[in-house]
């Protein structure tokens, strides 16, 4: 919870508007549904904010008064109560905030992580006939067993469609009553659909059905500082190239295994500066931009990539020793082979003068 949060914080625009929440028109933002795909449902305006939208003001402004007065830290005992978040149990960073946004109910606050992708059927036989639909995300999700880097895993969501052939049994119907025909099944990034904060959710949970186990994915998975969309965005009209290209600006760390673990973040505050910070609860230190890709990368464990988990107490203490425990001279925590990136966050380069309140001069910094 604390992990994704500062992420959040400090990021200028995020902050002010959730502290000038009182009065906002309150809107449902959801991510698509296959019976849904509409931006944001349209809703009355409500006299009130909602709890969570209160519950994050109120967290938002006790953060900065202790920074204020150098509290050693803020305890949000308050906003895990008014949301009923037991705050001794672990929170998956990625599914709160996934639940936390929608429940602020803020269109101003969603609209800046809230983003569209196409999903498109096109027939192969000339006539033109084609099924779009506009999926909205406010992150994409990106299975780290089958690429080893960022840029490769999009392509292969976004890249090359699926053939679907009528030989093979599974060819497109068009309409009812129409014969079926080959076709591609596909998706695509478009720059215009690209939002001004891009999360990316890097999926090292793996449920496998035959062994019935879930094993943590520990993999090396790589991503840049700066971050160019061109080559994997469809429809990159003229004057669109700004709207593709992002920069770093925190990740969200996962260490330990399935069941077992903690999460802590790498912020970067200020954009015009090289300076980086772990947030690992109440201890906040300060580290160069190697340490953090040290840590977030990954890499293989001792035994193998997969770190597996039936939920037994045999595996809940190893899970303990790998996350605090010395074995044969490797230190699991801060740059051990557990510790990897589960959301990565990169704000967009043309938007920074609006999400960190500056002027464009120092635009080209970065």
């Amino acid at each position: 919870m604390n992990a994704q949060l500062q992420c959040a914080f400090h990021i200028p625009a995020v902050r002010n508007i959730v502290l000038s929440s009182e009065g906002e028109t309150r809107n449902e933002v959801t991510e698509s549904s296959p019976d849904d795909s509409t931006l944001v449902e349209d809703s009355e305006l409500s006299p009130q904010p909602s709890e969570a939208s209160l519950a994050t003001k109120e967290l938002f402004d006790g953060m900065i008064k202790a920074a204020e007065t150098k509290a050693a830290a803020f305890l949000p005992r308050t906003f895990c109560i008014r949301l009923g978040i037991p705050p001794m149990v672990q929170q998956d960073s990625q599914e709160f905030w996934k639940l936390l946004l929608p429940a602020i109910g803020m269109e101003k606050l969603a609209d800046l992580y809230k983003g569209v992708y196409v999903d498109y059927i096109t027939a192969l036989d000339g006539s033109g006939r084609e099924r779009r639909r506009d999926e909205v995300f406010l992150d994409l999700s990106l299975d780290v067993s089958k690429s080893s880097d960022l840029i490769s895993s999009l392509r292969q969501d976004f890249g090359e469609p699926e053939l679907l052939s009528v030989s093979e049994g599974n060819g497109w119907r068009p309409e009812k009553g129409a014969d079926k025909v080959d076709a591609h099944k596909g998706s695509s990034l478009v720059a215009k659909g690209l939002p001004s904060i891009l999360q990316f959710h890097l999926k090292r949970f793996n449920y496998d059905w035959e062994t019935d186990k879930t094993t943590k994915i520990n993999k090396r998975f790589t991503f840049p500082e700066d971050l160019d969309l061109s080559s994997v965005c469809s429809e990159l009209n003229e004057g669109e190239a700004d709207l593709v290209r992002y920069v770093l600006q925190s990740v969200v760390v996962h260490v330990g295994e399935y069941g077992v673990g903690h999460y802590y973040s790498y912020v970067r505050p200020d954009m015009d500066s090289d300076s980086w910070y772990r947030f690992n609860d109440d201890v906040v230190e300060k580290v160069s931009f190697q340490e953090v890709i040290d840590d977030v990368y990954g890499g293989a464990t001792q035994r193998d990539d997969a770190s597996a988990s039936t939920g037994d107490d045999k595996g809940f203490l190893r899970g303990l020793r790998r996350i605090f425990g010395r074995r044969k001279g490797v230190l699991f925590g801060w740059g051990g082979k557990t510790s990897n990136a589960y959301v990565v966050q990169y704000v967009r380069k043309d938007d920074l003068p609006f999400l960190y309140g500056r002027s464009t001069a120092g635009k080209d910094k970065i």
